[in-house]
């Protein structure tokens, strides 16, 4: 066969890559070193909606939506002048605009070349473009962000089920205190007896119970309602407070003790308040169960400290343990060792505590029993 003629070799290259470019899934554009548009293949043209002949010669600059847009040049003339690598990259999250206006994310890697001659004039510089549309991935993430904020509020409402009958016990006992102050009051006054200071004191009292029914109420008002996640900081000692006002009289009433040893100064977390109270809530609960179940044990015991420049919540039980079966398959969705369980208590603990950047696992406690660690990032390392 003849070797093709000189004149014949840029037609052949050009026509090569073409096909490559056309035969790409993620859209791939090339521009000169001015910015301005030299190849647009046909995964670009379904992205953007444009035809190739309709932005070859115009600048890059048409296919981004401000700032993007505006900022551009500056970019490619700051590079031209300093080196300054600000255009190029790998996998950086930025949005495109398309023919019709509308706007999307998109995942985009910028590289430069310098032409050799066998697709490009010898000597020409410039930079290509790999783009991928982020739609599609952005709505999944969406869609499976609101399955966990479901389930998240199912996991509490189940949780607090459980507890209701300790929950009206613990609100019942200071609105009979409050009764039965108010009745003292009552007959100091039609005695005759009551000094201001006796009156004072009653009442002093009244508002100390109403403030502890009022706690327990807005607690339980917290973790019931279903609201936007939030990220603010957060005192961990103070939400595992909260969260023992509500489940120590169901520990008192199995006979059981919650112990609190928490670190002070501790670090804040940048966090939910409501689901890192749900994570601590369950675990404490998951101990009593163990430790009734199996008839086992005294107390369950909640610790925080600073491991590793992170916060770390320790609840320890002194229940049966868990074995290395156990351990392996904990936070699997559906798994259980109790004999009522649906097993996803746990299941919606880990994904909290993974969607807080936190890492939460289970062993063996020092005792014996089952220990579980949740480490969340202190602020400013997240």
């Amino acid at each position: 066969m003849p070797a093709p003629s000189p004149a014949a070799v840029p037609a052949v290259a050009e026509s090569r890559l073409n096909a490559l470019l056309d035969a790409a899934v993620d859209a791939i554009i090339l521009i000169d070193a001015g910015g301005i548009l030299t190849r647009f293949n046909r995964a670009a043209e379904r992205m953007f909606g444009y035809d190739q002949a309709e932005v070859l010669g115009r600048n890059v600059s048409m296919l981004m939506p401000e700032p993007y847009r505006s900022q551009h040049d500056g970019y490619i003339q700051r590079y031209a002048t300093t080196g300054e690598r600000r255009i190029i990259g790998i996998g950086r999250e930025v949005e495109a605009r398309r023919k019709d206006g509308t706007t999307f994310p998109i995942d985009l890697s910028v590289g430069e070349y310098l032409a050799t001659g066998e697709f490009l004039p010898t000597g020409k510089h410039g930079f290509v473009g790999i783009i991928r549309d982020l739609t599609e991935r952005k709505a999944q993430t969406r869609e499976a962000e609101e399955l966990r904020a479901r389930l998240t509020h199912v996991g509490r409402l189940g949780t607090l089920g459980e507890m209701v009958s300790g929950i009206a016990h613990e609100v019942n006992q200071p609105l009979t205190a409050i009764s039965n102050y108010a009745s003292a009051c009552r007959r100091m006054v039609q005695s005759g007896t009551a000094s201001g200071e006796e009156l004072a004191g009653a009442l002093d009292k009244i508002g100390a119970q109403a403030e502890r029914a009022g706690q327990v109420i807005r607690g339980l008002r917290a973790l019931v309602r279903r609201r936007d996640e939030v990220r603010e900081p957060l005192d961990c000692n103070q939400l595992i407070r909260d969260v023992a006002r509500l489940v120590e009289f169901d520990a008192r009433q199995a006979g059981f003790r919650l112990v609190l040893k928490l670190a002070e100064p501790l670090p804040a977390t940048m966090g939910d308040a409501v689901q890192i109270q749900q994570v601590v809530l369950n675990l404490i609960r998951n101990g009593l169960d163990a430790m009734l179940e199996q008839a086992s044990g005294d107390a369950v015991e909640v610790e925080t400290a600073v491991a590793d420049g992170k916060v770390e919540i320790r609840v320890t039980d002194s229940g049966p343990g868990l074995g290395a079966a156990a351990v392996a398959r904990l936070f699997e969705p559906f798994f259980t060792t109790k004999p009522q369980g649906i097993g996803l208590g746990l299941s919606i603990c880990k994904s909290i505590i993974g969607a807080h950047r936190g890492e939460l696992r289970g062993e063996r406690g020092p005792g014996g029993g089952a220990r579980f660690r949740v480490r969340l990032p202190a602020v400013g390392d997240e």
